[in-house]
């Protein structure tokens, strides 16, 4: 489960990477939400009064957080629209493995769809896409698409959005997933 895990948030922060600042905005936004549920996890009384898991030397992780949060905003500064450096695979691989190994040891696998929305999305369009042309292809001889390019972004971007809004507006729903799933902790 864990391998399954690591690998659809790796693969998915990876698919995220494609516009100037996407990956790297969501990711600062996901490592600074695990910074707080470390934070409540490592704390009894707080712990005590959400109903979560005591984890007790899980504040050390909040400083692992910050520092995660301090270098997106680091990389950020150059990797805004227009971008000056890029990310590729490999550091946007690690974002993803990062974040679901920080989860998975704070014992929150479970509400990485709901904070890891984005990347969620990201993945499925492209499953979704695929998946269409393929059976498609198959049924009628011509391969029919879902969106007008995968993932996600892409075809918000040949719908003609400029890439500083698709990516602003992608932040905006990551911080309210976010929110949504620190608001998870007292509802369980």
């Amino acid at each position: 489960m864990i391998i399954l895990i690591v690998t659809a948030v790796s693969n998915a922060a990876n698919l995220t990477d494609g516009l100037d600042g996407l990956a790297t905005g969501v990711s600062g936004i996901i490592a600074a939400t695990l910074g707080v549920m470390a934070y409540v996890s490592s704390n009894a009384i707080f712990a005590d009064y959400l109903g979560i898991l005591f984890l007790p030397d899980s504040a050390e992780l909040v400083i692992f957080a910050a520092c995660l949060v301090g270098a997106c905003v680091g990389f950020l500064w150059y990797n805004a629209f227009p971008a000056q450096i890029f990310m590729g695979d490999t550091g946007s691989l690690t974002l993803g493995g990062i974040i679901a190994a920080f989860a998975i040891v704070l014992r929150k696998e479970l509400l990485i769809p709901i904070l890891c929305g984005i990347f969620l999305l990201e993945n499925l369009s492209v499953m979704i896409q695929v998946g269409y042309f393929k059976y498609t292809r198959r049924r009628y001889g011509e391969g029919r698409r879902v969106f007008l390019m995968a993932p996600l972004h892409h075809h918000f971007q040949k719908k003609g959005l400029h890439e500083a809004k698709i990516v602003a507006r992608f932040w905006i729903v990551g911080i309210l997933l976010a929110v949504f799933t620190i608001v998870t902790l007292k509802i369980r």
